[in-house]
Protein backbone atom coordinates (compact mmCIF):
# COMPACT_ATOMS: atom_id res chain seq x y z
CA UNK A 1 0.00 0.00 0.00
CA UNK A 2 2.89 2.58 1.04
CA UNK A 3 4.44 1.91 -2.16
CA UNK A 4 1.22 3.06 -3.92
CA UNK A 5 1.06 6.39 -1.60
CA UNK A 6 4.51 7.16 -2.72
CA UNK A 7 3.42 6.69 -6.33
CA UNK A 8 0.66 9.05 -6.13
CA UNK A 9 2.25 11.70 -4.08
CA UNK A 10 4.96 11.87 -6.71
CA UNK A 11 2.24 11.43 -9.50
CA UNK A 12 0.59 14.75 -7.31
CA UNK A 13 4.23 16.45 -7.04
CA UNK A 14 4.57 15.96 -10.71
CA UNK A 15 1.20 17.15 -11.94
CA UNK A 16 1.80 20.48 -9.98
CA UNK A 17 4.96 21.13 -11.29
CA UNK A 18 7.25 21.33 -7.64
CA UNK A 19 8.72 17.97 -8.62
CA UNK A 20 10.38 16.76 -12.38
CA UNK A 21 10.75 12.89 -12.33
CA UNK A 22 10.99 10.24 -10.01
CA UNK A 23 14.59 10.58 -8.89
CA UNK A 24 13.84 14.15 -7.67
CA UNK A 25 11.07 13.30 -5.86
CA UNK A 26 12.91 10.62 -4.24
CA UNK A 27 16.01 12.88 -3.44
CA UNK A 28 13.77 15.77 -2.44
CA UNK A 29 11.17 14.83 -0.41
CA UNK A 30 11.96 11.39 0.62
CA UNK A 31 15.70 12.06 1.37
CA UNK A 32 16.33 8.97 -0.30
CA UNK A 33 18.45 7.92 -3.47
CA UNK A 34 16.85 8.23 -6.70
CA UNK A 35 15.97 4.14 -7.04
CA UNK A 36 14.64 4.14 -3.62
CA UNK A 37 10.95 3.42 -4.91
CA UNK A 38 12.46 0.66 -7.71
CA UNK A 39 14.61 -0.95 -4.45
CA UNK A 40 11.52 -1.30 -3.13
CA UNK A 41 9.44 -2.47 -5.77
CA UNK A 42 12.04 -4.89 -5.81
CA UNK A 43 12.57 -6.51 -2.75
CA UNK A 44 9.09 -5.95 -2.15
CA UNK A 45 8.83 -3.96 0.98
CA UNK A 46 7.28 -0.90 2.28
CA UNK A 47 8.88 2.55 3.06
CA UNK A 48 10.43 2.80 6.36
CA UNK A 49 8.54 4.85 8.72
CA UNK A 50 11.37 7.41 9.11
CA UNK A 51 10.86 7.93 5.02
CA UNK A 52 7.23 8.12 5.34
CA UNK A 53 8.04 11.03 8.09
CA UNK A 54 10.74 12.76 6.40
CA UNK A 55 8.02 13.51 3.46
CA UNK A 56 5.25 14.03 6.40
CA UNK A 57 7.08 16.94 7.17
CA UNK A 58 8.28 18.42 4.27
CA UNK A 59 4.93 18.33 3.20
CA UNK A 60 3.28 19.39 5.95
CA UNK A 61 6.25 22.69 5.82
CA UNK A 62 5.30 23.74 2.64
CA UNK A 63 1.35 22.98 3.13
CA UNK A 64 1.67 25.57 5.57
CA UNK A 65 3.68 28.37 4.00
CA UNK A 66 1.53 28.17 1.03
CA UNK A 67 -1.54 28.62 3.32
CA UNK A 68 0.19 32.02 4.40
CA UNK A 69 -0.08 33.52 0.84
CA UNK A 70 -2.82 35.86 -1.07
CA UNK A 71 -2.79 34.09 -4.14
CA UNK A 72 -5.28 31.19 -5.21
CA UNK A 73 -3.31 28.90 -6.70
CA UNK A 74 -0.80 28.82 -3.60
CA UNK A 75 -3.98 27.99 -1.43
CA UNK A 76 -5.05 25.04 -3.80
CA UNK A 77 -1.53 23.73 -3.57
CA UNK A 78 -1.15 23.96 0.29
CA UNK A 79 -4.58 21.73 0.26
CA UNK A 80 -3.13 18.97 -1.75
CA UNK A 81 0.12 19.56 -0.17
CA UNK A 82 -1.86 19.05 3.23
CA UNK A 83 -3.80 16.01 2.03
CA UNK A 84 -0.72 14.16 0.96
CA UNK A 85 0.28 14.80 4.24
CA UNK A 86 -2.53 13.62 5.74
CA UNK A 87 -1.78 10.35 3.67
CA UNK A 88 1.74 10.26 4.79
CA UNK A 89 0.56 10.36 8.31
CA UNK A 90 -2.09 7.36 8.16
CA UNK A 91 0.50 5.20 6.69
CA UNK A 92 2.75 6.06 9.51
CA UNK A 93 0.17 5.33 12.08
CA UNK A 94 -0.89 2.12 10.22
CA UNK A 95 2.97 0.94 10.10
CA UNK A 96 3.71 2.04 13.99
CA UNK A 97 0.10 -0.07 15.06
CA UNK A 98 1.16 -2.79 12.57
CA UNK A 99 4.44 -3.14 15.16
CA UNK A 100 3.32 -2.78 18.31
CA UNK A 101 0.32 -5.06 17.84
CA UNK A 102 2.85 -8.22 16.60
CA UNK A 103 1.82 -10.67 18.79
CA UNK A 104 5.30 -10.73 20.24
CA UNK A 105 4.96 -7.16 21.65
CA UNK A 106 1.00 -7.27 22.94
CA UNK A 107 1.59 -6.53 26.83
CA UNK A 108 -1.36 -8.92 27.54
Amino acid sequence: MSIRLLEHMRDELIATGIVQNTPEFCHSWLGRSEGYIRVLRYHNTEPSVGTLSICSSKLGYYAARLAASDQQQHQAWSERLANLKALCDRAIADQSEAVWRAPERMAV
